[in-house]
């Protein structure tokens, strides 16, 4: 019996250590502090460009953008750099839009807490289509058409990731001769 009663108390005596041990151990909090580094930035968005028409196809077209091939495809995008551009939208051999445009790459965010990579920026896109009229935009159902004729029409977007801004004045080869020779030419 003394045998049993011993080992009984090595029992409690061990239960009693390990109850010792685990209010230490629950008792001591580690604190993890909050890593300050932020993560990096997120990537810039990208630039695209195009050139199109919608009732009349341009007679010739010429920028100076060295990402816009030489006949290019009407309607198709052509990823570029941010930058401002010359141009020149013959509508008929004797008409035609000249002016500039510009194009923003929209920038990531910045990094975020932890070490996470801010968000990335949004692309723009920018689809030159000009008619006889001019360059035109179609934002949900209204259409902003240019001013008469002889007036410069300015465009500016900074909305929804979308930043561009278009200059241009419609006139003649009599007006104003050209001497680029065009990206593109009707055939």
């Amino acid at each position: 019996m003394s045998l049993v009663i011993s080992n009984l108390s090595i029992m409690k005596r061990a239960v009693l250590i390990i109850a010792a041990v685990l209010a230490v151990a629950l008792q001591s909090c580690v604190y993890v502090a909050p890593d300050p580094t932020p993560g990096p930035p997120g990537r810039p968005g990208r630039a695209f460009f195009g050139v199109s028409y919608d009732n009349y196809m341009p007679y010739s077209y010429w920028d100076n953008n060295p990402s816009i091939p030489y006949n290019p495809t009407l309607g198709s995008y052509y990823p570029t750099a941010t930058g401002l551009y010359e141009f020149e939208y013959y509508v008929n051999p004797h008409e035609y839009w000249y002016g500039t445009y510009q194009i923003f790459i929209n920038p990531g965010g910045p990094g975020e807490p932890h070490g996470q990579p801010g968000y990335d920026g949004l692309d723009t896109y920018l689809m030159l289509i000009c008619n006889p009229w001019g360059f035109y935009e179609e934002r949900g159902n209204a259409r902003l058409m240019p001013p008469a004729n002889g007036e410069e029409l300015v465009v500016e977007v900074n909305d929804k990731g979308q930043h561009f801004i278009i200059k241009m004045k419609k006139t003649t080869v009599h007006e104003r001769p050209t001497e680029h020779e065009p990206k593109f030419k009707a055939q």
